[in-house]
């Protein structure tokens, strides 16, 4: 069966209420209508301040390999990041037997990634900002402005961290946490995730 909007609610949590259905749809459905020139992005940061880290949830200043193309070596450079782990492999009261890594997505500015077109000489950089911020590439998730500042989530400049570094942020909770996603925003990466890491229908016979 072809997916449609009209059949969400089978991919919603039985605990939502109906009133959370419908703003969760309502948001959902801005994005099925290619016709649509802008999006709304409503209610897209979650208001509540959960004293945990979640899956989605937007940090600041954590460390990354960067390739120098000039000494063909990594140096670590700082860059904001979007947790890519689910929540429950970030809890620490979760014990296992075989350590996991927290794994992260670079997060960078839409006004840094701007200026970076303008430098390159890019044709047509307002349709690309455009379309990026119409959600359609696939490896880039446009994240709407919070506390003045507009983020993409670079979802092909992945790395990892271990879970006690992200245990350490916790002893400075608030500040390290730019904000968390809410339902709309959460479902939203779900998607662009799935669809940049996972192409299953890609007519290769495996």
């Amino acid at each position: 069966m072809d997916f449609h909007i009209d059949n969400i609610d089978q991919l919603f949590p039985r605990e939502l209420s109906e009133q959370r259905k419908g703003r969760l749809r309502d948001g959902l459905n801005q994005f099925y209508s290619r016709n649509t020139d802008s999006k709304l992005y409503t209610e897209f940061y979650s208001e509540s301040e959960y004293p945990y880290f979640l899956q989605g949830d937007l940090i600041r200043e954590i460390r990354f390999p960067s390739w120098d193309n000039n000494n063909h070596d990594f140096s670590k450079q700082y860059y904001d990041a979007i947790i890519i782990s689910n929540t429950c492999d970030l809890d620490e009261s979760n014990k296992r037997h075989v350590p996991k890594q927290v794994v992260i997505a670079k997060l960078i500015t839409l006004e840094g990634f701007a200026e970076a077109l303008r430098l390159k000489q890019v044709n047509n950089p307002e349709l690309i900002l455009q379309n990026l911020r119409n959600q359609e590439y696939s490896n880039l998730m446009y994240l709407p402005e919070v506390n003045g500042v507009e983020y993409i989530a670079a979802l092909d400049e992945i790395s990892s961290i271990s879970q006690e570094e992200i245990i350490s942020l916790k002893n400075d909770f608030y500040q390290n946490r730019i904000k968390s996603l809410d339902l709309f925003g959460y479902y939203l990466f779900m998607f662009k995730l799935s669809y940049h890491l996972c192409r299953l229908p890609e007519e290769t016979d495996r």
